[in-house]
C-alpha cells in the first residue's frame, strides 16, 4: 500500500494541497502534482502558461520555523536519492529544480532553488547517512540524505486557519 492511502498520508496530501493552492496563487503558476496513487519520483511540475518553468519537490514537516532554525540547524532533510533524480529530471527538462518546505504547525512555505536548468547545485547540501523516519507512516531507515541550507530563504506566511465552530 502507498503510504499516501494512509490516514498521515491524506493529511500530508491535503497539507501539499494547501501548498498548491498558495504556489499557484503567489506565483501565477500551475503546480500540476504528480499522481498520487503511484510512486512518483517528483512531486510536482510547475507550469507558467504552456511552458515547463520547473520541477518540484514538496514536503510538509509537522514541526516550527524556530525548530528547523534551531533543532535542525536550518537543515531541511530529504533523502538523496529523491533529490538526485530531481536533478536528473529537472536537467533533462532545461529547468531549475525547486524545493518547497512547508512547515505546517508555523503556516510558513520555504521556497528553495536547489538547481538550475543544467543541473548545476545552487544551494548548500549537505550529504550523509543516517537513520531517519522511513515514511509517513513511522519505521526507521538508514540511508543517503540530503540536508540542504534555508538560511536566508524566502518566508511567506499562510492566513490562519479558519475554525468551522
Amino acid at each position: 500500500m502507498l503510504d499516501i492511502k494512509s490516514e498521515a498520508g491524506r493529511k500530508t496530501l491535503s497539507q501539499e494541497r494547501e501548498v498548491k493552492e498558495f504556489i499557484e496563487a503567489q506565483f501565477n503558476a500551475k503546480y500540476l502534482e504528480t499522481d498520487k496513487d503511484k510512486a512518483a519520483r517528483i512531486d510536482a511540475i510547475m507550469m507558467r502558461g504552456d511552458r515547463i518553468e520547473a520541477i518540484a519537490e514538496t514536503k510538509c514537516r509537522d514541526f516550527t520555523i524556530d525548530t528547523l532554525e534551531t533543532s535542525f540547524r536550518n537543515e531541511w532533510l530529504v533523502t538523496w536519492d529523491k533529490i538526485n533524480v530531481a536533478i536528473s529530471m529537472a536537467m533533462g527538462l532545461c529547468v531549475p529544480l525547486i524545493g518547497i518546505l512547508y512547515l505546517v504547525p508555523s503556516r510558513i512555505i520555504l521556497v528553495k532553488k536547489i538547481c538550475d536548468g543544467d543541473g548545476l547545485l545552487t544551494c548548500k547540501i549537505r550529504l550523509e547517512a543516517t537513520r531517519t523516519q522511513a515514511t509517513v507512516n513511522g519505521g526507521s531507515a538508514i540511508r543517503n540524505n540530503a540536508y540542504i541550507d534555508m538560511s536566508g530563504v524566502k518566508r511567506w506566511s499562510l492566513p490562519k486557519e479558519q475554525s468551522n465552530g
